[in-house]
């Protein structure tokens, strides 16, 4: 029984500090024309914990029902609909790859929430903060290595992206072990919102130094989907904190000040690097800097352009290729048709067109000359085409019903600032949906799904509140 609560207690840890590990080391199986499917160490993880969790989460399955009815039934209604489009699927190979994988993600949240609810370790809890924060950190500094490596190398890599280079933007973007900038620095989120959460309350330099770089990693991988999500997640926090009426609400505005800090850093060596590639380049800083702002801005806000003042160089001088307008157009237009889909007949508007199976049924019923394995960037988009507006509110009730609850809980407990943070994460991952679809690489974010759930059930000290000092009190 010992040996079996340390396997679960370190595979736990695993899956928290292992969440960047979304594509390597991983097996590929393009299987059924899913290109991208991969099976890793980070999904070996993942099922070897709903494994050794699996009898004890079955059996108090009826308590999660008790606790949270909305979560719990959407869960089932969800599930329904996965089955049912798996039947009734044009590709049934297709629908079952993809239906057991969204299963196994409803599945890691049950189990995350029963270890966080029953049997997490209290005594281990700092332990797990000091390896998460470290692998934090280590993570930072590989992220800055692997930039300075591809500003100051032509090195080429079979596990650097393809669009990750200094082609498209003039300065390379970075993605570590994951699929692509945007999958790192999404699973860099929680890093970055855990180590806020910790700092704000402990001071901790060990999570200093995790915001810190955190930050760093996700502003060199020039992912405007993170960007938008931690300005979100941030004015969320603040929220809390102010309607919890902490007198530390006031040292917010230093912790914000520092991760401004970190962010400009990184804007700053982005256009360092674009500088030294191409120095022979007529105003290669200024042009850099318009051409990161407008992509941020989506093109609302456009720097006006600089009169070169003398002919360039031909040797070593960079023009955008235009692949990002092209890019843009090709997240609209996947979109267009993923919308046409699910738009056909009640049917699909209702419970969508099947899981894996939006590229057979566009290339059949709607659009013959769309791809098999037509991608949508946009996952409620992706969700909606494949699972319908039931399946949609389900997903959003998942998520939604356990973040209310944990709110309400939020207030009770002394740690609050790290339960702030961790729902505040939960706001981030929500926000970062509208700007990739894919159900594989995201095992991470339903892990921390089932842990707002297992943290909202927990036993609670009870508090009050101490007008004096503006802050709650634990009552002995």
């Amino acid at each position: 029984m010992l040996l079996t609560k340390k396997l679960r207690l370190w595979l736990f840890i695993g899956l928290l500090v292992g969440a960047p590990l979304s594509k390597y080391p991983s097996l590929s199986n393009p299987a059924y024309n899913f290109t991208s499917f991969r099976f890793g160490l980070y999904q070996v993880l993942a099922v070897l914990f709903v494994l050794a969790c699996a009898w004890p989460t079955i059996k108090k399955l009826k308590d999660l029902y008790t606790q949270n009815k909305i979560v719990f039934i959407s869960g089932i209604v969800l599930l329904a609909i996965i089955i049912a489009g798996v039947m009734f699927a044009i590709d049934k190979q297709r629908g079952w790859l993809m239906g057991v994988s969204f299963i196994s993600l409803l599945v890691l949240v049950a189990t995350a929430w029963w270890y966080v609810r029953f049997e997490i370790p209290k005594n281990r809890l700092k332990l797990i903060a000091r390896l998460f924060l470290s692998a934090g950190i280590v993570y930072g500094l590989l992220a800055i290595a692997e930039f300075f490596v591809l500003t100051l190398t032509s090195a080429s890599s079979g596990i650097v992206c393809n669009g990750c280079y200094s082609g498209i933007f003039g300065f390379p973007r970075i993605n570590l072990l994951a699929a692509e900038p945007l999958f790192l620095a999404n699973a860099m989120l929680p890093f970055f919102f855990v180590s806020l959460g910790w700092f704000y309350k402990n001071k901790s330099k060990l999570a200093l130094y995790c915001l810190i770089l955190s930050a760093i990693a996700i502003s060199l991988t020039f992912s405007r989907g993170a960007y938008v999500a931690i300005a979100v997640g941030l004015v969320f926090y603040v929220v809390l904190l102010a309607s919890a009426k902490m007198a530390a609400f006031r040292g917010i505005t230093m912790v914000v000040a520092i991760i401004f800090a970190a962010f400009a850093l990184g804007w700053l060596l982005l256009i360092w690097s674009a500088s030294y590639k191409y120095a022979s380049t007529p105003n290669i800083a200024y042009n850099t800097a318009s051409t990161m702002l407008d992509h941020m801005s989506l093109g609302k806000i456009k720097l006006p352009p600089k009169v070169v003042p003398q002919p360039a160089t031909p040797a070593n001088v960079f023009v955008s290729p235009g692949l990002i307008q092209a890019s843009t157009q090709e997240r609209t237009g996947a979109a267009e048709l993923a919308l046409n889909s699910w738009s056909s007949n009640f049917k699909t508007a209702a419970v969508g067109v099947g899981a894996g199976n939006l590229g057979p049924f566009t290339n059949k019923y709607v659009a013959p000359s769309a791809p098999s394995n037509l991608t949508v960037y946009i996952y409620y988009i992706l969700l909606l085409a494949e699972t319908g507006a039931i399946g949609l509110a389900a997903f959003g009730l998942i998520y939604i019903g356990g973040l209310a609850q944990f709110i309400k809980r939020y207030f009770k407990d002394n740690n609050w600032c790290i339960y702030a943070a961790v729902g505040s994460l939960i706001i981030a991952f929500l926000v970062q949906y509208w700007f990739f679809g894919t159900f594989i690489n995201t095992l991470y974010i339903w892990l921390w799904s089932g842990i707002i759930l297992g943290l909202s059930g927990a036993s609670w000290p009870k508090r009050r509140y101490n007008s004096k000092k503006g802050s709650y009190l634990d009552e002995k």
